[in-house]
């Protein structure tokens, strides 16, 4: 019996607005060039919409997102080859989460 390899898998941390997290995974979908529904990439998507406010914490009025963002449920349950965050803000972030996690690099 031949074993089967599974393609890499996206993480997608999202939920912080909803919409853009489904807006980026209708484009990922329409443009991922499947000949069928076997052809598409494997994805997990942690939609986590009570992440504290980004631009607050930007802004110096909030506490910081990047606690809520390396939570240990979504770095342990993903097991993805890389990760994508549909979230303008949350970018402002990416050194930050990429020295708390095991990520080498967050998109």
């Amino acid at each position: 019996m031949a074993v089967r390899r599974m393609p890499p898998t996206l993480g997608v941390l999202g939920g912080m607005g909803p919409l853009a997290t489904a807006d980026f995974y209708r484009k990922l979908v329409e443009r991922t060039p499947a000949r069928a529904d076997q052809g598409h990439l494997p994805v997990l998507i942690w939609a986590y919409p009570h992440v504290p406010d980004r631009s607050a914490a930007l802004l110096g009025e909030g506490p910081s997102p990047v606690p809520a963002l390396v939570e240990d449920r979504w770095s342990q349950c993903v097991g993805a080859a890389c990760v994508a965050i549909p979230c303008n803000t949350a970018h402002a972030y990416a050194d930050q989460l990429t020295r708390a996690t095991e990520w080498k690099s967050w998109t």
